[in-house]
């Protein structure tokens, strides 16, 4: 009975797993992930605890983010000009390598502000690079059937890394060690370069011969903003990232002001606590959509899932309490994944192989860009006289509520809210 019901599981929420690249791709996501969100946690914490300053923290996220402005769409380019595991391989060592000095110059105690702003910067241009690469290669991994499943795995170890990094560094915080989360976090991007480097799979878009870099990125963009239901669906990310995700630089601040951990260990502590509950969410939220087969129940719950991305993090504004706060981080990490999974399946989905590298990366330009720059905004504002976390995080969340109310205007997302999909083909 126990093995028929493993298989049956499997089956239902795993098929994609039974593909050897794939889980290979799968695997490198959840250490990448994990090392990525366990470097975030820590390094917003460092750079308050050595400045004192919010803005600091809200720096060094932006350093990590911005960097998607510049490099993703040249990125995409080359992920469907080159190899893309080459491609995808050559982030991870830059990852590596950038890991290993941050984490040496924080245990000789060397470290100052201006090399984890640096750092960050480093950081955030390999990330730019893996991106496009990783979500270009995933359709070649596996049968087209299951691409909605193989996807919202991937989301799960993109959406999970925020809970496993920070709880993998939870110990050495807790114990008063916390530069050993940096040596952490380097080692798990070790573990994800060597398991990039064993998948077999080649993959490349197509680019013309004489096609310049310009003009590839250029054919990428105007077919996103050509077809409406890509377009909407862009537009709709662009307002939740900014509005809803950008709290990374928040944490420490909520950790210090309403929390009352006000220490050192203290700001490591509640950062890693509140992330690795908002991962916990993310990861049944994304976990949940593998097994889900229904196209119209995933439409409604892209609304569903969009309004309580704005309603969860008005109450962790008011949170007064670690308990509190970790449950509200958790609804916001559940609400949060799933409107980015069902997103990204149904962009996959739309978009061609062919350009997938550049359609995927002007994506993750605008996910992460808007993402980088309200992190430093929200940083900024409570800094200010007229802003708290609190007012912050519920005034974002009630404006993104607004949009997502006014989106059911939108013909095709009142499709894809009702029917679960859309004749997009007839935008072309």
């Amino acid at each position: 009975m126990a093995t028929y019901l493993f298989k049956e599981f499997g089956a239902r929420f795993l098929p994609a797993l039974a593909y050897s690249d794939y889980r290979k791709l799968w695997a490198a996501g959840i250490f990448a992930q994990a090392s990525n969100w366990s470097l975030i946690v820590a390094r917003a914490a460092l750079a308050l605890s050595i400045t004192g300053n919010a803005a600091a923290a809200g720096l060094v996220t932006f350093g990590a983010m911005i960097p998607i402005l510049f490099v993703s769409p040249f990125a995409g380019y080359l992920a469907d000009r080159f190899d893309r595991k080459r491609v995808l391989m050559s982030g991870y060592i830059i990852n590596v390598a950038q890991n290993w000095v941050l984490a040496t110059l924080v245990l000789t105690g060397t470290i100052e502000f201006w090399h984890l702003a640096c750092l960050a910067v480093v950081n955030g241009i390999a990330r730019a690079v893996q991106q496009p690469a990783s979500s270009a290669l995933l359709p070649n991994l596996i049968p087209k059937k299951i691409m909605f499943n193989a996807i919202a795995l991937q989301q799960s170890t993109q959406q999970g890394g925020k809970g496993i990094g920070p709880l993998l560094i939870l110990p050495v915080i807790l114990t008063g060690h916390e530069n050993w989360a940096f040596v952490i976090s380097a080692w798990l991007y070790i573990i994800a370069l060597f398991m990039v480097m064993n998948i077999k799979t080649s993959s490349r878009g197509i680019i013309k011969e004489q096609q310049s870099i310009f003009s590839g990125v250029t054919e990428g963009i105007s077919y996103v903003y050509r077809v409406s239901a890509l377009r909407w669906i862009f537009l709709l990310v662009a307002f939740h990232c900014a509005l809803t995700m950008a709290y990374e630089t928040l944490f420490p601040i909520i950790s210090r002001d309403q929390l009352g951990l006000g220490d050192a260990t203290g700001l490591y502590k509640g950062g890693a606590i509140l992330m690795v509950a908002i991962g916990l969410g993310s990861l049944i939220s994304s976990f949940t959509l593998a097994g889900m087969n229904s196209i119209v129940i995933r439409g409604r719950l892209y609304l569903i899932f969009g309004i309580l991305s704005g309603i969860s993090p008005i109450f962790l504004g008011i949170a007064n309490s670690l308990t509190i706060a970790a449950i509200a981080a958790f609804a916001m990490g559940f609400s949060q994944a799933g409107f980015m999974t069902v997103s990204s399946v149904m962009i996959q989905q739309m978009v061609p192989d062919a350009i997938r590298g550049r359609a995927l990366a002007i994506y993750n330009w605008q996910m992460q860009g808007l993402m980088a720059g309200f992190n430093l905004i929200n940083g900024i504002l409570v800094e200010t006289a007229l802003f708290t976390a609190m007012r912050v995080l519920s005034t974002s969340g009630l404006i993104f509520n607004l949009i997502m109310g006014s989106s059911i205007l939108a013909r095709p997302l009142r499709q894809i809210y009702t029917k679960g999909t859309v004749s997009y083909n007839k935008d072309l």
